[in-house]
């Protein structure tokens, strides 16, 4: 992951990708959303928040993005070597664990994102998703 787009280039290869399927767009959609939110929360409490919590979530937007990334990256290898530009639809078997890591992913930065969103809330730190 390149240091200076984070996981954003990999959220637009999925969202623009052919093979992608509307799922796992959709989840990108609710990962983005969690990560841009997790990393405000983050910038915002850093050295304020416990650093006990702070470190877990961070630990954890880390984690789940890197699922996300991997899942993606073995995912494209496979859907990559169809016709350039073709309208063949790969088959549904194929990615069904692409799906799960994404969603697991998902899933992981919600938690986080709550634990995160309620310890800034006890420091009088606001979000801007209510």
């Amino acid at each position: 992951m390149d240091s200076h787009t984070g996981p954003y280039r990999d959220f637009i290869e999925v969202l623009a990708h052919p093979h992608a399927g509307a799922h796992r767009q959709a989840l990108t959609g609710e990962l983005i959303a969690a990560y841009a939110e997790m990393n405000h929360l983050l910038a915002r409490t850093k050295g304020t928040m416990a650093t006990a919590v702070w470190a877990e979530c961070s630990g954890e937007l880390l984690r789940c993005t890197a699922l996300y990334r991997n899942a993606w990256i073995r995912f494209a290898a496979v859907v990559d070597d169809y016709p350039n530009g073709a309208d063949i639809v790969p088959s549904q078997a194929l990615g069904p664990e692409t799906t799960q890591a994404f969603q697991t992913a998902v899933d992981g930065l919600r938690a986080a994102l709550d634990v995160l969103r309620a310890e800034a809330r006890r420091l009088n730190c606001e979000t801007w998703a209510r």
